[in-house]
């Protein structure tokens, strides 16, 4: 090795969590909020008129879900 070349010893990075419960507190607090903004900002984007429908076809959709024994997502979107 000549004068003008440094030896690099090389730096090891753990592998990110493969699912998000192996997340630690603070990241997937993080990630919630980030989540939520994101929720946020496409629904503010929407006409009043286009969230009224939304609300609607899900009322419809429930309904289908409760009458034909489909089980349906366990909750509402959180915004239209």
């Amino acid at each position: 090795m000549s004068e003008d070349q440094k030896t690099v010893e090389p730096v090891v990075i753990p592998a990110a969590p493969a699912r998000p419960e192996e997340y630690d507190t603070a990241t997937r607090a993080a990630l919630d909020h980030i989540d939520r903004q994101a929720v946020r900002t496409v629904a503010d984007g929407r006409l009043p008129s286009t969230r009224r429908s939304y609300a609607q076809d899900w009322v419809g959709w429930t309904k289908f879900c409760a009458e034909s024994g489909v089980p349906c997502s366990p909750s509402p979107p959180a915004r239209w």
